[in-house]
């Protein structure tokens, strides 16, 4: 039986900026044109499809509306419009947000779905009110984890373990690789301290990423180690905060702001630090947690050693002692001792940053993973089969 799936993720789809985004996208890549389709509100900046890559992916807006009459009428017209084209037998679903829409379907085609579980979401879901995606995680055939961490959420939501999956985030290996500093690049970035030693963190400026107990490490790590620039690229609402912290503890030609970095520049940003860190901690009274930690697998697949906060799903994509170290995210001592372990030990960054590159390739290409995901749905459908 062939098997082709419509993956829906409402919210999150490029050109959308962010985790989920990506992820969707890379998953649709790997599974290819014959094996899914996607459906999505995220307009494109361009008229077409203009996905960059080869499934097919139909941007309906109105089909996601909030006007119940107008949503219903295009929800119709873009589902059958769907299942005379594609023909898709099982669904996928990028958040249990978009629960409803497979139970719906569920419901009216007899669809089997399964749910994609990314950490912050499923706390906020186990603290709706509105019952639906709760019972989507619940009613799901299967509910893709993406890391130990929130498939341990998952469980206590309600969702019984023989249906859940731990599926770990992938990286593309080709183009995040170890490359040669880009030196017009450094230069443009850190200026005057563009000899110095670079520590890095990429990621939207955030409480939770931990930026402020990198810079708060930085007194210690200077002592011993005078040619050190902390690189921040991303942006975001705590940057404010960020800099007059940097300003008031005297650090401020210490630490340089690049602010938003085009993706595709990424590869030359890993490649001009001698440590990725970012200690992200756990705020789970807000429901703001590391789930996976995509950036810590694009460093290492730089060949880059890191720095990671003991938290949420981190140690999934973090082999601490073989592709870098985790700290305590809550104390810049120790988040200090990590970074400078690694900065003054050449043979230790160097092996590290090794051991991350072959761990990668070996175990987090999005093939790889769209293998997993693709063998997960069959494996459904299969099960229908001998349950009929």
């Amino acid at each position: 039986m062939a098997t082709k799936s419509l993956l829906i993720s409402s919210l999150y789809f490029p050109p959308q900026v962010g985790g989920i985004s990506h992820s969707m996208a890379s998953i649709a890549s790997a599974l290819g044109p014959n094996q899914v389709c996607c459906l999505t509100a995220v307009p494109t900046h361009k008229t077409g499809t203009g996905n960059g890559f080869e499934p097919t992916v139909y941007r309906r807006p109105a089909a996601f509306g909030h006007v119940r009459h107008l949503h219903a009428l295009a929800w119709g017209a873009t589902i059958s419009e769907i299942m005379i084209r594609e023909r898709p037998n099982i669904v996928q679903l990028a958040t249990a947000y978009d629960g409803y829409l497979g139970l719906w379907l569920r419901r009216w085609l007899q669809l089997p779905f399964i749910v994609y579980a990314h950490g912050n979401e499923i706390l906020g879901v186990m603290q709706e009110k509105w019952h639906k995606p709760l019972l989507a995680l619940r009613k799901a055939d299967r509910v893709l984890a993406n890391s130990r961490f929130t498939a341990d959420l998952v469980r206590k939501a309600g969702v019984e373990p023989r249906r859940i999956e731990t599926i770990y985030l992938g990286c593309d290996v080709d183009r995040f690789r170890p490359l040669p500093c880009n030196m017009e690049l450094r230069q443009r970035l850190l200026g005057d301290q563009y000899r110095h030693r670079v520590i890095l963190t990429v990621g939207n400026l955030v409480p939770r990423k931990g930026h402020d107990m990198v810079i708060r490490a930085l007194p210690r790590l200077v002592e011993t180690i005078p040619d050190i620039t902390y690189l921040v690229v991303g942006d975001g609402p705590y940057r404010e905060q960020l800099e007059a912290l940097a300003e008031s503890m005297r650090l401020r030609d210490r630490v340089v702001f690049a602010g938003r970095i085009p993706d595709e520049d990424l590869p030359d940003i890993y490649a001009l630090s001698d440590v990725f860190a970012m200690p992200s901690r756990e705020h789970l009274d807000k429901c703001d947690v590391e789930g996976f930690g995509l950036v810590f697998l694009e460093a290492n697949a730089c060949a880059r050693p890191v720095v990671a906060g003991r938290s949420g799903g981190i140690s999934d994509a973090v082999d601490d002692g073989g592709t870098g170290l985790l700290t305590d995210p809550s104390d810049p001592e120790d988040v200090a001792k990590a970074i400078g372990r690694i900065l003054t030990d050449k043979d230790l960054a160097i092996r590290m940053g090794q051991q991350g590159r072959l761990r990668v390739v070996n175990n987090f290409s999005w093939q790889q993973i769209g293998n997993r995901v693709q063998g997960i749905l069959e494996a459904i459908l299969r099960e229908q089969l001998v349950s009929r």
